[in-house]
């Protein structure tokens, strides 16, 4: 029964994203970002196909809106055309790799590609709409709903994650995801981009100041290492990029404030256990990864087959897991042809943000949040091309890039 109402929940939330952009198309990028999350969301309470259905269903409306655009004229700009060289090369190591059941990655993958840096740039040149602010407002606001949540969950009903800190263990805050790290890697995202709108003077701001206060609880108490870090450097480059030198000392000061809070009901000594347990399990999967490498350096292991190739290295109790590094994860699954296309992605998009962006200041804010996503994925899984948000939000980041090329240049805001 449980399952059925899970599979009934994503058909909804698949069909009210599909009919927000059949009513305003406008909204297309920013309900594609917010389904990537309810997939996630979805994903923790069954492992089906189900839980692809809230980005899938959106997604097709997305395709067919920007096939009655007009006839199809690709613009082959560097961030596009290294992302086609990607997705061709992750369709052959798929192929190469098809006994081990990766097929599926070869139809996702340029799937999601065309549609985040082909369709949606296309129908939003030809609806309008705001991508940059879509997204920081989406990850803003469902950062802050899904903390709010967490939090409830976690102090109303006791449902959370036990993380062991020293002799005592702690409830921290996941719900309504299945892992901690889930709730640590949107806020990794979710509070620079709620520091983003409340420095730009996005109205109503009282609304984002609630926003930005309820992320960086759920980032607090998710107890993510990684997010942690994440987000305090985000942040970090926002200050600066605003501030300058003053911002940035005024940002460490909140970091540290925040860090010494979490001290105080955490411990010095159990924190300190904390990191080092977290660095130990994950050093081990990094080794692993980086023997399985070197052995299949080319081709890889193929897409998503990274888990059961680092089987025999890992200890029983990580068996199953993924490399909890987003480049390592490319090199082992797509070899290292597959990560030097990855890396050209993030470059070409970097480098046409930096010439389309009205002004310095602008491109730091962006830079911010995928400098934010970069250090994310250094100690957690991610695949370009992928839907749900752990893959998603990262390409996000780079989209708005291509949608920059059709936006009219908008006027600075003056700092806050």
């Amino acid at each position: 029964m449980a399952r059925v109402t899970v599979e009934v929940l994503a058909a909804l939330l698949g069909l009210l994203s599909a009919a927000v952009i059949l009513w305003r198309p406008a909204w297309a990028f920013g309900t594609l970002v917010a389904a990537s999350i309810w997939v996630e969301v979805v994903h923790a309470g069954t492992v089906s196909h189900w839980q692809y259905v809230p980005w899938l269903v959106p997604a097709f409306v997305v395709l067919v809106r920007a096939a009655r655009a007009g006839p199809w004229r690709i613009r082959w700009e560097p961030v596009v055309a290294w992302s086609a060289a990607y997705a061709v090369w992750v369709v052959l190591v798929a192929v190469v790799h098809h006994g081990t059941g990766d097929l599926y990655y070869a139809a996702g993958v340029p799937v999601v590609l065309v549609t985040a840096l082909v369709a949606l740039p296309r129908v939003h040149a030809q609806a309008g709409g705001r991508p940059w602010h879509q997204l920081l407002m989406v990850l803003a606001g469902a950062t802050a709903l899904l903390s709010l949540a967490a939090g409830v969950a976690a102090l109303g009903f006791h449902q959370g994650f036990p993380v062991p800190v020293g002799s005592r263990t702690l409830l921290a805050w996941q719900w309504p995801f299945a892992n901690k790290n889930t709730l640590g890697f949107l806020t990794a995202f979710g509070v620079p981009a709620a520091a983003i709108l409340l420095v730009e003077r996005e109205r109503p701001r009282w609304l984002w100041w609630i926003a930005a206060i309820l992320s960086v609880m759920g980032l607090a108490l998710s107890y993510s290492r990684t997010g942690w870090i994440a987000a305090a450097v985000g942040v970090l480059v926002v200050a600066g990029v605003v501030y300058g030198r003053r911002g940035v000392l005024w940002a460490l000061g909140g970091v540290v404030v925040a860090f010494a809070l979490v001290t105080a009901k955490t411990g010095v000594h159990r924190l300190i256990s904390l990191f080092k347990h977290g660095l130990s399990g994950r050093t081990l999967l990094w080794r692993a990864a980086l023997h399985v490498a070197r052995s299949h350096w080319l081709l890889g292991v193929g897409p998503g087959q990274s888990p059961p190739a680092m089987a025999p290295y890992v200890p029983p109790a990580y068996v199953g897991l993924t490399p909890s590094n987003g480049p390592l994860e490319t090199l082992v699954e797509l070899g290292l042809v597959g990560l030097l296309l990855w890396a050209a992605v993030v470059a070409a998009a970097v480098v046409a943000a930096w010439q389309r962006a009205t002004s310095v200041r602008l491109f730091g804010l962006w830079a911010a949040l995928l400098v934010a996503g970069l250090v994310e994925q250094l100690a957690e899984s991610s695949f370009l091309g992928g839907i749900s948000f752990e893959d998603y939000l990262f390409l996000a980041v780079l989209a708005v890039v291509v949608c920059w090329r059709d936006q009219q240049a908008e006027p600075d805001k003056e700092a806050a």
